[in-house]
């Protein structure tokens, strides 16, 4: 897991330049009636980080709709006609993703896979593949493929853009704006003892932070096995505190001045019920005590960079514990007894 969390900036500057190149000699068409956003798990977050970063792009052409593949299964109707499907996999081998893939061809939905692997049972059901560099992943806890389908995002946002006048991120400003990220390490090692004991996490994020408090809160799960859920500012602040103590970690995430402010309320709130507290923000509000301040970028970027820091704050909690962060509670019987109960 930690290689794949360091990996990133590479993988981001390789996929930028890769999927800028692609979209170059094959254009894409814009959609027109729907787009959905489509994944499981991680995968599904990307969508819903690409459903915000998008929806500003097509407003007035078409709707923008992120959608867990099994809800796609449950359509009652198809989309309509001239609709597209961006579908994330970090395997294209998902069984419930590739059935989405089947449903979609079925009533001819274009679909474009976002996805590492150019020979996989899913990129064989798309009708275009925008292959991720760098981005196959050597953990079950899914990391550097999800920056690197953010970023594919962002370039396919820049195409879609081109000649209205705005100035597209350059390669260099996405690596290093990770890069940046992946440098907040140290702030966070020392974060594992000073939060050690504590089983109760909460991650709170709007808007486009959304995409992120639940992805890392899935990565607090998945590597740590900590006890997280995630939730939008306001919810925090409507009802979340009484669950809160001393045995509690709240993890804000804001991208935007309003979230920051809101952020900052809640979190000083709960730390009066015993909780600790830390602030992830890429707003560009001044630096301070126990905020992870990150450069300000556009979306889908900003969605990347925010989980990072959690990226490794649930490995280094891992490590620290002596679990292995990487095979998701499975070097233990009773979560392998679990896990063969079903099938993914």
């Amino acid at each position: 897991m930690h290689e794949m969390v360091r990996r990133q900036s590479v993988a981001a500057r390789a996929t930028f330049r890769a999927t800028a190149e692609a979209l170059t000699s094959q254009p894409e068409p814009v959609p027109r009636g729907r787009l959905l956003l489509v994944g499981l798990g991680t995968s599904f977050h990307a969508a819903l980080g690409a459903a915000h970063a998008l929806g500003p792009v097509l407003a007035g052409r078409c709707d923008v709709q992120p959608m867990p593949s099994f809800d796609i299964l449950e359509e009652p109707a198809p989309p309509p006609e001239g609709s597209t499907a961006i579908v994330f996999s970090a395997s294209g081998e998902t069984a419930l993703t590739n059935d989405a893939l089947k449903w979609l061809r079925e009533r001819k939905v274009r679909t474009v896979l976002v996805s590492p692997r150019e020979n996989s049972p899913g990129a064989t059901l798309s009708d275009r593949l925008l292959l991720t560099q760098y981005a196959d992943e050597e953990s079950w806890t899914h990391t550097v493929s999800f920056t690197a389908a953010l970023v594919a995002v962002g370039a396919l946002a820049d195409h879609w853009t081109a000649g209205d006048g705005k100035i597209p991120p350059a390669e260099d400003e996405v690596a290093d704006a990770i890069t940046a990220a992946i440098a907040s390490e140290n702030a966070v090692v020392e974060l594992v003892d000073e939060f050690a004991g504590r089983d109760r996490y909460l991650l709170t994020g709007s808007g486009q932070a959304d995409a992120a408090a639940r992805e890392g809160a899935l990565k607090l799960r998945e590597a740590a096995g900590r006890f997280c859920a995630a939730v939008g500012v306001e919810e925090l602040l409507h009802g979340v505190i009484p669950s809160l103590d001393k045995r509690s970690v709240v993890l804000a995430i804001s991208g935007t001045p309003a979230q920051r402010i809101r952020a900052l309320q809640g979190l000083a709130a709960v730390e009066k019920v015993g909780a600790k507290t830390l602030l992830i923000d890429t707003s560009g509000g001044p630096k301070g005590d126990r905020i992870v301040s990150l450069p300000s970028v556009p979306r889908p970027i900003a969605t990347a960079l925010q989980v990072i820091p959690i990226q490794l704050l649930a490995y280094w909690t891992a490590t620290s514990e002596g679990r292995n962060p990487d095979v998701m509670g499975l070097d233990e019987q009773r979560y392998v007894d679990a896990r063969s109960s079903f099938g993914i």
